[in-house]
């Protein structure tokens, strides 16, 4: 008679408790998935990354030779980005629940988009000082 060879798998699936049971005791909360459309949504439309990263963009762009700066700008609108979306969360709007548990993604995408402002910004502020 041969007995059943016993892998750490089927031994950790005896001991295992009810999925229902959770930890402690506590049954798990499951929160819906966050689409894709909304982290890009957010990241790359969000107000304060535009005005901040278009703002330092034009600043930089009316100054000699400050291109490099050009992603300190951008970081600064995430930022501002970030801060606005955790404002809205912390006043209830309810469109904003499930995209900040994403504020992650959001925060790189707009780190991204933050690049495309500044850099826009930038050649405003170009333009200007040629003008002038």
């Amino acid at each position: 008679m041969a007995i059943p060879a016993m892998t750490f798998a089927t031994i950790f699936l005896q001991a295992k408790a009810p999925s229902s049971a959770g930890i402690g005791g506590i049954a798990p909360v499951l929160m819906p998935d966050v689409p894709v459309w909304e982290v890009l949504a957010f990241g790359a439309l969000n107000p304060a990354v535009i005005v901040v990263a278009c703002l330092m963009g034009r600043a930089l762009g009316r100054q000699q030779g400050q291109l490099a700066k050009l992603g300190i700008a951008a970081f600064a609108g995430a930022v501002a980005g970030i801060a606005l979306l955790w404002i809205g969360t912390h006043l209830n709007m309810p469109f904003l629940a499930t995209p900040a548990r994403a504020s992650g993604g959001i925060f790189i995408i707009s780190l991204i988009a933050g690049i495309v402002y500044a850099w826009g910004g930038y050649a405003v502020g170009l333009r200007d000082r040629r003008a002038s």
